[in-house]
């Protein structure tokens, strides 16, 4: 294809007449629509040599068959050659059922051609996406079938990390309950649900529900216990890496702390865990949930620094922390780690934490998401996937370091086997200016984009960033609920979402058919 194009530039700059010079032109723009649709559709070339074999009982007649074959051939502005004599027998062989390619026909009459123009040839076929070893995705604008497999790897395609946008009611949650549904025979999946959307599908697939809210019966995530640091790149060791955490945890909890007193904080979380037996040097890995301390051991400890050596900044800590560590929210933190990530599906539900304050959900959101990394990058060998719902919830322009993280963690999860599935209503929160780098890179660094119905800012937002075209964003626009542009890669389509009966019904009680109730 380049040297066609270099080969005809050059013919249409001597071309004496304008006829000539037009036709090196249209030849130039051919090969160039060829090579784009190569690289955005990610489709392969091939050689195509097309046979037409002319038979007749006698000669004149089969002159005249011959004839009103080029005459249609040429009717469709195609050129057709006939063979020579000495190239009959190659040409009989060619079309006789023998599967045989004729090296000598193909050397002479091979032609390059896009997979989707040779198919377009056969009945029924359609624009589709047929990916090995991959289920039922949903069926394109034209009615072709998708097969999609989200662990698939080639050169458009470097991880298996997905961003899903569109406004409430687009069907962005049904859409990520059928990929739950066919993922999970063969993936570890881990959802944070902060408004319930998962609980029935999850008891529906035999999963664990996990309340994260306090309340009696709930889960306890204590974030004073030391996840397990497994990024071989990162030389710090586990404990280091967990107070960045806890530095991120109490911020998002606490924006008011300043560097002094988080300082201080660092010195007697220090104190607190040497008092533990915990330093750089333990192994982690060895450790039970009741080896770590629990918030209120870090409020006792405050309190007896107070009392020895009286200060602002300890009065301050132990005003702000009181209330999480032994008061009316002591609750949601303060304990070991009781949870077990034990089924195939587990659902962290945060959903009954709408009425606490922005902070607090912020925060159990973060601590969950840091709790699920450390499950997803266990083992390496199996296929394991993050499903953080509400995305937007963590967002925090002031504190862009749990946006950070969640970047953080979609860079890793190739190396992991993993997957990390974004969902939001809106890129709005992503793209502002403090912590744009990080919400930029997380979108850039996701593979799979699904955009559901949207308008205004937010579809303004996703055109620009990710330089849709008119088209593109008319579809959005348009969107009926389950209808989506579609990236994987480069390659875009539109995607309709259509749903089995038996998922439908384990997804939500509504679709159940009323024999069912009998």
């Amino acid at each position: 294809m380049d040297s066609r194009i270099r080969d005809a530039t050059g013919l249409a700059k001597i071309a004496k007449n304008e006829s000539s010079r037009q036709m090196k032109e249209r030849e130039i723009q051919e090969a160039s629509d060829i090579i784009n649709r190569m690289i955005q559709n990610n489709e392969v070339v091939s050689y195509l040599t097309i046979y037409i074999l002319v038979s007749a009982e006698e000669e004149e007649e089969l002159k005249l068959r011959c004839k009103e074959v080029e005459t249609e051939v040429q009717r469709q502005k195609l050129k057709i050659r006939n063979l020579t004599n000495f190239l009959q027998m190659e040409g009989f062989k060619a079309i006789a059922p023998f599967f045989t390619i004729q090296t000598e026909l193909s050397k002479n009459f091979k032609r390059n051609i896009l997979t989707s123009t040779f198919t377009g040839g056969f009945l029924f076929n359609t624009e589709t996406f047929i990916d090995q070893n991959g289920y039922y995705w949903g069926i394109s604008q034209n009615g072709g079938i998708i097969i999609f497999n989200i662990w698939n790897r080639d050169l458009g395609r470097g991880n298996s990390n997905m961003f899903v946008v569109g406004s409430s009611g687009s069907g962005k949650s049904m859409a990520v309950k059928h990929m739950i549904i066919n993922e999970l025979p063969t993936t570890k999946l881990l959802i944070i649900d902060a408004e319930d959307e998962y609980s029935y599908l999850c008891n529906n697939l035999k999963g664990n529900v996990i309340a994260c809210d306090g309340t009696n019966g709930g889960g306890v995530l204590n974030p004073l216990q030391v996840r397990i640091n497994r990024d071989e790149e990162n030389s710090k060791n586990a404990l280091s890496l967990h107070f960045q955490f806890l530095q991120t945890f109490f911020q998002i909890l606490y924006p008011s702390l300043t560097e002094i007193e988080f300082s201080k904080l660092d010195l007697v979380l220090e104190e607190l865990y040497k008092k533990f037996n915990i330093t750089k040097d333990t192994d982690i890995s060895k450790l039970k949930n009741t080896d770590f301390p629990i918030l209120e051991d870090l409020y006792f400890l405050l309190e007896k620094k107070n009392k020895l050596n009286k200060s602002d900044v300890y009065e301050k800590l132990l005003a702000l922390f009181r209330t999480i560590c032994i008061g009316q929210a002591s609750s949601i933190w303060n304990g070991y780690t009781n949870i077990e990530i034990d089924t195939k599906i587990s659902v962290f539900n945060t959903s009954t934490m709408q009425k606490f304050q922005i902070q607090y959900k912020r925060a159990q959101y973060y601590n969950i998401l840091s709790y699920t990394w450390d499950i997803l990058s266990k083992d390496p060998n199996e296929k394991t996937m993050l499903i953080a719902d509400e995305c937007h919830i963590l967002v925090d322009p002031n504190i862009p370091q749990t946006l950070e993280y969640v970047r953080y963690i979609s860079k890793l999860a190739r190396k992991h086997n993993s997957s990390i599935c974004v969902i939001t209503q809106s890129i709005e929160d992503f793209l502002d200016e403090k912590i744009r780098l990080y919400g930029q890179s997380l979108l850039a660094n996701s593979t799979y984009k699904l955009f559901f119905k949207c308008d205004g800012k937010d579809l303004q937002d996703i055109v620009t960033t990710f330089n849709l075209t008119e088209q593109e964003e008319k579809m959005i626009f348009n969107a009926n609920v389950g209808e989506c542009v579609f990236m994987a890669g480069v390659r875009k389509m539109y995607v309709i979402f259509k749903l089995f009966q038996y998922e439908l019904e384990l997804i939500d009680s509504k679709f159940k058919k009323e024999s069912n109730y009998a």
